[in-house]
């Protein structure tokens, strides 16, 4: 190895000037730099008439394998070690002492590299500018005034005109850094490899021995080559282990246009490589068409978080011992079908080559969601519960949570979306709070990363592309859900993103378990469930309906809109009320919730339709705005013209919700199931309360003792997630039943009097303490 590969001539897109003593004549100064760049080799005899001033270059044909003594360079050192500029020792056979210490895989790769070509800027502008700073740095500097020809010119990685080779060693570890970080979270080092960049660290020394000590540079991965894109290399974000990815938008530190004209790496203090800014999209013509950049850095954590890191996942693994693989199982039979955010194929590769890899906060969302189902699935019901209850895998969950959402991935926000539909409390009478702002948690994560950005025109690997569309579309269909449980706006407005809708290859991707990892999961699980994702389509589909529903009837107005907003708003409502109209008739057959379908199949679709009678709630609550007595007993009013519309409608959810039998209700409802049996519950209430016609009256008191009537069925059974699914909605219901007749004999002034609840540590218990108070019924 000579003195330029092991200086680091081998940084990608930057070359560096060779040291020179400022003492030597400039000829023999002009002929050094030109040995320096180029390719070809001196023999040992060679002489010509700069030899008496300078030393002469050797070049040694190195190989690599044999036995490696400290200092050496007549055997080639092995790719880690080349790229760390450390020492390679071989004592009989590789692997060396440093790798075999950090368990990577020793080999040397490149045989024949030299030199890089110098890079060209896309700005001239900029080159000049840097060409004339570093012009006067040389006039001003002692010892060397105006003696250096050449001129050392950073660039970015990102800009290279050329393409980099493909790193052929899965092992090549940029910086021992990364495999720290791998060793001490258990990642696979093979997972990930990083082209290694050397960066001089003292360059305006003039000590030739000590003027280019170099550090590292990284960016993503080189992942594979196209025929026909040689000249494009695919990056990852995702599979980088020890790197972060966050996504630089249009308000970050530096204009995206500046970035893509000239980028650098951030240095620290001690001249280390904090980040990097990699680009993975030039922009276009269009001035909307903005350069997409990505800061790429090292992860480093002060030693306690690691330690609480570490901690939470020991303890999650050694609470589920020895039930963890079958957890595992249990989670993709039951709830994944339901809720397809988890790409099967990864979580499962890398569960089985090392579980520690994944993050502790999504092992324990997984264990804790899968434990609900221990005593349902038959090759775990052996007549007793799981040892562990949920809370005690999700604490520790949410503990893990706390120290790795400082370096958001695809893993930590599929954790912070499944931490949200863990078994609601059987004390809980309405929706916790906890949802709305674990789903603002999501939304951040998924924003950060860069998941609003449609990546189509991105330079990355296929399968990463359609996993980032899916995990943003499961983040907005979470946001507006848990926005609509507490009343609240969504945090997602409808100009923040550009994700395209996804499609069913989109979903089907890495879905398809490989043969070695099948004894991880049912064999129901082995391949793409098409219902699944013909199930979270549609989802997405009605989702996107109630945005619509949300932001032309619930956003909070600054100033009274005009009539043409109005006109508007009414036009774009009917619109939906069309779109929606004819749902359950034209839904795949795969959906359908028909009383003659097995139970497996029926109780992952009941979640999806009373996700669309509780759109419908709120579409018929914004068309029949405003419901007061003044419109109940108007004949042109927008209460009175679609009243019929919402009975009939309604009419069929009390069907439906009729037909739902028990076996249905121990499947995965989500946590949003609760909030959306309170909407439509509470809008049978609603239309028994504004029907202004008696067959009307007859018609809603009719279907809300119906509903009661289920309601009350449900909730008598020693079925714990049913009870704690059903428990607001039941209480709600019957409480208007207890209160209404004294409301409408006494009106405003009536006072209810019933026994308080308090709550205790094992649950709700009766108090003899009574309570009095009035009930407003003026809208009577």
């Amino acid at each position: 190895m000579d003195d330029g590969e092991r200086l680091g001539s081998n940084f990608q897109g930057r070359v560096y000037a060779r040291a020179v003593n400022p003492h030597t004549p400039a000829q023999a100064q002009f002929q050094a730099q030109a040995d320096a760049h180029g390719s070809g080799e001196r023999s040992e005899g060679a002489s010509d008439m700069g030899s008496q001033s300078r030393p002469r270059k050797f070049v040694i044909q190195s190989t690599f394998g044999v036995p490696r003594e400290r200092r050496s360079r007549k055997s080639r050192p092995c790719d880690a070690c080349r790229r760390r500029k450390t020492a390679c020792i071989i004592t009989t056979e590789p692997p060396c002492a440093f790798c075999k210490s950090r368990g990577v895989v020793c080999q040397s790769t490149s045989t024949t590299e030299g030199p890089l070509s110098r890079q060209q800027f896309g700005s001239e502008g900029v080159l000049s500018r840097i060409a004339v700073a570093n012009q006067h740095l040389q006039d001003s500097s002692p010892g060397s005034p105006g003696e250096r020809d050449t001129t050392d010119i950073l660039a970015s990685p990102n800009t290279t005109k050329y393409s980099p080779q493909p790193i052929a060693s899965p092992s090549n570890l940029s910086v021992s850094t990364a495999s720290d970080y791998s060793s001490r979270l258990g990642h696979d080092a093979s997972s990930g490899s990083h082209p290694s960049h050397a960066y001089p660290r003292d360059r305006l020394k003039s000590d030739a021995d000590s003027s280019t000590t170099s550090m590292d540079i990284v960016q993503p991965t080189l992942r594979s080559f196209k025929p026909s894109s040689i000249n494009r290399p695919v990056h990852t974000l995702e599979d980088n282990p020890g790197r972060a990815t966050y996504f630089l938008g249009r308000t970050a530190e530096q204009d995206p246009f500046v970035l893509d004209a000239f980028s650098y790496g951030i240095l620290s203090e001690s001249s280390t490589v904090d980040a990097n800014v990699v680009q993975l999209h030039r922009g276009g013509s269009d001035l909307d068409d903005l350069p997409l950049n990505f800061l790429f850095l090292s992860m480093g954590h002060p030693k306690h978080t690691n330690e609480t890191r570490e901690q939470a996942s020991d303890t999650i693994e050694t609470k589920v011992w020895p039930h963890a693989d079958v957890l595992v199982g249990l989670y993709f039979k039951h709830v994944h079908p339901a809720l397809p955010i988890v790409s099967k194929g990864r979580f499962l590769r890398r569960y089985a080559s090392c579980r520690n890899s994944i993050p502790g906060c999504l092992r324990g969302a997984v264990y804790a969601l899968a434990s609900v189902f221990w005593t349902e699935d038959p090759e775990t019901c052996r007549g007793d519960r799981f040892p562990l209850e949920q809370h005690e895998i999700v604490d520790q969950a949410h503990r893990a949570l706390r120290s790795e959402i400082e370096n958001p991935n695809f893993f930590v926000l599929q954790a912070c979306l499944l931490l949200i539909h863990v078994q609601p409390p059987s004390i809980d009478a309405m929706e916790a709070p906890s949802t709305f702002t674990l789903s603002a948690q999501a939304t951040a994560c998924a924003q950060l990363i860069g998941l609003h950005q449609d990546p189509g025109k991105w330079n990355l690997e296929i399968v990463e592309k359609k996993l980032r569309k899916k995990l943003w579309w499961a983040t907005f269909v979470t946001d507006c859900w848990a926005a609509v449980s507490h009343g609240n706006p969504p945090h997602i407005s409808d100009t923040s993103y550009n994700t395209t809708i996804l499609d069913i290859d989109d979903l089907r991707c890495d879905e398809d378990v490989p043969e070695d990892l099948r004894h991880l999961v049912d064999s129901s699980n082995w391949f793409f469930d098409v219902s699944s994702g013909a199930r979270f389509l549609e989802t997405i589909r009605i989702t996107r309906l109630l945005r619509d529903v949300i932001d032309s009837s619930f956003q909070v107005v600054k100033k009274t809109p005009d009539l043409l907003q109005r006109t508007a708003s009414r036009n774009q409502l009917v619109d939906v009320h069309d779109k929606l109209k004819d749902w359950p008739s034209l839904i795949p057959s795969c959906l359908s919730v028909s009383r003659n379908r097995d139970t497996p199949l029926s109780c992952h679709n009941r979640p999806l339709h009373l996700t669309f009678y509780a759109t419908k709630v709120l579409l018929y609550r914004a068309l029949m705005h405003p419901a007061t007595k003044a419109a109940k007993q108007d004949p042109n009013s927008s209460l009175r013209q679609w009243f019929p519309f919402a009975i009939a409608d309604f009419a069929r959810f009390t069907d439906f919700f009729a037909s739902i039998s028990p076996g249905e209700l121990r499947g995965f409802w989500g946590r949003h199931a609760r909030s959306q049996l309170i909407l439509c519950g509470n809008f049978l209430v609603y239309l028994f309360l504004m029907a202004a016609e008696k067959e009307h009256i007859e018609a809603a008191h009719r279907m809300l003792e119906n509903f009661r009537e289920k309601v009350n069925k449900i909730a008598d059974t020693d079925h714990i997630p049913t009870r704690a699914l059903i428990r607001a909605t039941k209480i709600r219901t019957n409480s208007f039943f207890s209160q209404a007749a004294a409301v409408m004999r006494h009106g405003p002034e009536a006072s209810i009097t019933e026994p308080i609840t308090i709550c205790g540590v094992d649950g709700p218990i009766q108090g003899q303490q009574e309570i009095g108070y009035p009930l407003d019924a003026d809208f009577l």
